[in-house]
């Protein structure tokens, strides 16, 4: 699954969904609202066309990206299977004629209410995603955000994006602000609260960040050395607290794969998501790490993951781009490309809504890679 990062971002209108906490609540079908103008991409390149796994072992084909479209088009309005355009040109002609004159929808619309759909899927227990590649830009804390908010809104809630670096990480520095400062150093304190029955969902609150797009946040602890305290038998405890509270629990984690969080945090993922921007030594790292997986054992964690390369340019390299994805597909499970996107390069907060359409459009298609890997997993 790849998207066409020369796309150009239409404004994103905010979406109506609020958060609980934790955020557990609706059924995610709150979509963006009102449509606004579209803007047709050009023709991508090769990978942007669907295209056979790179060897048998890899089953996932590469999905077409949406199109940029309406900024209030992401749920068709007749439900999944209906074949009516919501899209452009084609979804306003639908609206402004009430229905005498009904378009079908293209195929790009149609593998994004599939990728939707996939979204839903239930698992038997709680399912860890890991975000890791030990090389410091990789785009590691707003690829572990966006998932983890891609997943909430359209899930509707019962995920959580926790903050596993062995130093200062900044995934909440880069969530929407919260209340209070609380971080997993301070669960850690009463952790075994919340390993008994003793805990409940309303005390867990006090160390969590709400967010709108209905997900949560732990943050990492930014005082020098308080991480440092977060072992492997801490990691296991705080792991197994939180999984009585949540679905999907998506771990962000530092640069240092020797650190015992790090290490800890690869031992119980089920789907290993590898960030990448178009860099060749971000990318190269990204490949290095997959490598030692394979030699120590963790193949299966390799073959499974989900690579996802964020471009941090409005003109990459395509040339470098094309490269990087044909690399990584030779490794991964499947490959999926993030367009440029002011709000992830900026450096500030990230909030789900004022991300641009096609942002939006294209992770969701990663996620939907995330899910069947995770169900590829749960079927272990």
């Amino acid at each position: 699954m790849t998207v066409h990062p020369g796309q150009q971002a239409a404004a994103a209108a905010p979406a109506t969904g609020t958060s609980a906490t934790p955020s557990h609540q609706g059924s995610g079908n709150d979509g963006p609202p009102v449509p606004g103008p579209v803007v047709l991409p050009s023709a991508g390149p090769a990978w942007q066309v669907p295209s056979q796994p790179a060897s048998p072992k890899h089953d996932s084909a590469t999905a077409v990206p949406a199109p940029p479209g309406p900024a209030g088009a992401d749920e068709p309005v007749g439900g999944p299977g209906q074949k009516a355009a919501e899209w452009g040109w084609r979804g306003r002609a639908n609206r402004l004629t009430g229905g005498t004159l009904t378009l079908t929808a293209t195929r790009e619309e149609l593998v994004h209410r599939a990728a939707r759909r996939r979204l839903l899927r239930s698992f038997s227990r709680t399912m860890s995603v890991v975000v890791a590649n030990p090389k410091g830009g990789a785009a590691k804390t707003p690829t572990a955000l966006i998932a983890a908010a891609t997943l909430g809104f359209y899930r509707g809630g019962y995920t959580l994006a926790w903050d596993n670096n062995e130093t200062r990480g900044t995934l909440g520095m880069r969530a929407e602000a919260s209340t209070h400062q609380q971080t997993v150093v301070d669960l850690l304190h009463q952790i075994d609260d919340f390993l008994a029955t003793t805990g409940s969902v309303g005390q867990l609150s006090a160390y969590l960040r709400p967010q709108s797009a209905r997900f949560d946040v732990l943050a990492s602890d930014d005082a020098a050395g308080s991480m440092e305290i977060i072992d492997d038998e801490a990691f296991r405890k705080l792991w197994t607290a939180l999984c009585r509270f949540y679905r999907l629990i998506v771990i962000d984690t530092g640069n240092n794969i020797r650190a015992a969080n790090w290490q800890s945090a690869t031992a119980v993922a089920d789907c290993l998501v590898v960030p990448t921007t178009v860099q060749r030594d971000v990318a190269d790292s990204g490949l290095w790490m997959l490598d030692h997986l394979i030699r120590t054992g963790r193949a299966d964690l390799a073959e499974n993951a989900v690579a996802i390369v964020s471009c941090a340019d409005p003109k990459p390299d395509m040339a470098l781009l094309d490269d990087i994805v044909d690399r990584y597909r030779q490794v991964v499970r499947d490959v999926a490309v993030i367009p440029y996107d002011r709000l992830i390069r900026s450096g500030g907060r990230i909030e789900y809504d004022q991300l641009a359409v096609p942002t939006r459009r294209a992770w969701l298609m990663a996620c939907s890679s995330i899910i069947d890997s995770l169900g590829i997993r749960d079927q272990d």
